[in-house]
């Protein structure tokens, strides 16, 4: 094959590989807040909310109860390896138990409610904004400045009837849905008809998002946050699931 065309085919391909959108962590920490250094604090992580599955050639998601078990058991380990270990210990579950329960669906739903307003940095119950709602308007509006987050009571006791007596909690939540061979063809042949109808690719990359927050169970009040948009490190391998751990901790708070 001659130079140029090899030259051609190799700057279709790159141009027809997905663009990353634009996903800096999101970070927060409560003011003041740090770890007793004399004492660790007893964290219990709660079961995960973790979407692990494939991502197939029609765009549809479907999920895969052997990745999840991996991910549960590879999280837990990575968790174990990290750096926070010292200064917080950990309390795990056997979340591979059928006899562990989840948390709620409507517990998740507000944990997601409080992502979006550390997200956009705005007071607690900013979101959602109504259909049809000026939310340019609305943020004009919303005084500056450093805002306090928590969980409802409600929430928190969820936390303790299931979980029993913690200093914090650990809240995560991740979404991975990976291609199978079938997609990624589809895929790419799909971003290169982009880049020749409209000089760009514009399909969507395979959905690798999530967040992690700290929870004080005496009140509720969230201490610390990250969320990212595309998170890297795969839960189903032990020897990459060390990334996504430290990726999702990140500016983890230290101990004074």
């Amino acid at each position: 094959m001659k130079s140029w065309v090899r030259a051609g085919l190799a700057a279709a391909l790159v141009a027809a590989v997905p663009v990353l959108p634009l996903a800096a962590g999101a970070k927060y920490t409560a003011q003041g807040f740090a770890f007793d250094a004399q004492q660790k604090s007893q964290v219990v992580v709660v079961r995960p909310s973790l979407f692990m599955g494939t991502l197939d050639s029609a765009n549809r998601q479907i999920e895969d109860p052997e990745w999840l078990a991996q991910a549960h058991s590879n999280l837990q380990e990575a968790l174990k390896r990290h750096p926070a270990a010292k200064t917080a210990q950990w309390r795990f579950d056997d979340w591979n138990d059928p006899q562990n329960k989840p948390l709620s669906e409507g517990f998740w739903k507000t944990t997601q409610l409080i992502q979006s307003d550390i997200v956009f940095k705005v007071p607690q119950g900013s979101f959602p904004i109504a259909p049809g709602e000026d939310w340019q308007k609305r943020f004009k509006g919303l005084p500056k400045g450093p805002h306090a987050y928590a969980l409802p009571m409600s929430a928190v006791e969820e936390i303790r009837q299931t979980y029993g007596a913690a200093d914090f909690a650990l809240l995560i939540k991740m979404h991975d849905a990976y291609t199978t061979d079938g997609a990624k063809l589809a895929r790419l042949l799909g971003g290169m008809g982009n880049v020749m109808s409209d000089g760009v690719n514009t399909m969507a990359p395979p959905p690798h998002f999530g967040f992690s927050m700290l929870v004080d169970l005496r009140d509720g009040k969230v201490v610390w946050f990250f969320a990212d948009g595309a998170f890297g490190g795969d839960l189903r391998k032990a020897a990459s699931a060390d990334k996504r751990v430290a990726q999702m901790l990140t500016k983890w708070p230290s101990a004074n």
